[in-house]
This record gives C-alpha cells, structure tokens and sequence, in this order.
C-alpha cells in the first residue's frame, strides 16, 4: 500500500456502496447525490488539507417489466488529509492522516429506501472497506460514541487494525473511524476517517470531531 493510495482508502471503498441491490423500480435514469465537504474553518482549525472532491459515477443494467435499462448513479466523494510527525516510528513526516466524505443518493420509491447503505451498521461498512482493500488487515471493533452529523445524532464507531506501507516496507498500526449513514437532504452522507496510532495513543478523534461537526452538504 503506498500513501497515494491510502489517501483514497477510506471514502474511496466507501464510493463502492453507492447503488447495491433493489433498482427494478427505479423510474428515473439518473439518481444524482450533492457533494457534501468539510468547511474551510473546519480544515484550518485541524490542518487538515482538500486532497479532492470529485463524483464517483456508477452505472448498472436493470430489469423493468422484461425490458433491460442503464441506471446511472451519481455519487460525491470529499478527501482530506494531514502530514503526520511519525519519526517515533521510524518513518518521519508522512500524509497518513485521512478524513472523507462520502454522498450517495437515497433512491427512494414510494417511501421505500433502496439504497442500502442507510441500512448499513458501521460493523458492515468497515467490512466492506476491509474487502476492497486487502492492505487493511486485523480490523477489530474499539468502541463508539454518539455524534451529530448534518443535525442528526448518528453513531461514530472506532476501530484498531493494521495497515501495510509498501514504500516503508512495513505495517503500521492504525485506527479507522466510520459514522453510520445520516439522511440529509435526498442523500445519505458516510465519514470515514483513517490515522495511524503512536505507540498506542492516537490524537486524530478531536480533530475527526470538528469536521463532522462542521460539514457543509446542500
């Protein structure tokens, strides 16, 4: 795993859960999210920097009344990071500290919600995460808190795993923080934030906190 790589590690497993089962109802070709991000305030009480905010578009045939259909699904991906002091470790100053932000369209039908990531606990997020990217190993639950996201009181979960570093030839301790979907607008919006730990301790969670506190989403 190198850091160019780790940057897209947490919301970019997460772009993957965009559309995941359900869509035969679907009426509409085109299900488009709002990007959701972190205000500048927000980056410049953290350090933290934009790495990048971009769509991440999926697309997926489905059936309707025997007749075959493209359906296109919009999501918006946000990436941040920070340079981190790792000379403890052996590895001097790298950008291993990420935040992202990932919208994904509710596609809703008659009420009915069926986009399945606002059913997802955290415990199946990392999961999938964990899936798409084999340098994660070891990923085990820690514990949660309860945050407010976009005003909604939703679950901050953290978790303690390994991460390989292909360019430092080694793995490095971390944590993986991911809140469970909040409903905003016609979207769900999905954090994740990935930091390594030094020599047990990590100081990334009040940080991670001023950004959910302060993101902007339409």
């Amino acid at each position: 795993m190198n850091l160019s790589r780790r940057q897209l590690l947490a919301a970019g497993a997460c772009a993957g859960l965009g559309l995941g089962a359900g869509c035969t109802d679907v009426v509409r070709d085109t299900l488009d999210a709002s990007p959701a991000t972190v205000a500048r305030a927000a980056l410049e009480e953290t350090g933290y920097s934009e790495h990048a905010v971009e769509e991440v578009v999926l697309e997926r045939t489905v059936d309707r009344f025997g007749l075959e259909r493209s359906i296109e699904v919009r999501n918006w991906n946000a990436r941040y990071d920070r340079s981190l002091d790792l000379e403890v470790l052996g590895l001097g100053q790298l950008q291993t500290a990420v935040f992202a932000v990932l919208a994904t369209p509710q596609v809703s039908i008659l009420g009915r919600t069926l986009n399945p990531v606002g059913d997802y606990s955290t415990d199946e997020l990392v999961a999938l995460i964990q899936e798409r990217y084999d340098e994660l190993q070891n990923v085990e639950y820690a514990d949660e808190e309860s945050v407010s996201v976009l005003g909604t009181d939703t679950t901050l979960a953290r978790y303690r795993g390994q991460a390989r570093l292909a360019p430092a030839a080694t793995t490095l301790d971390i944590y993986v923080q991911v809140t469970e979907a909040v409903e905003h607008g016609n979207d769900f919006v999905v954090c994740v934030a990935v930091y390594p730990q030094l020599q047990g301790y990590e100081l990334e969670s009040p940080s991670v906190r001023t950004m959910l506190a302060d993101l902007e989403h339409p």
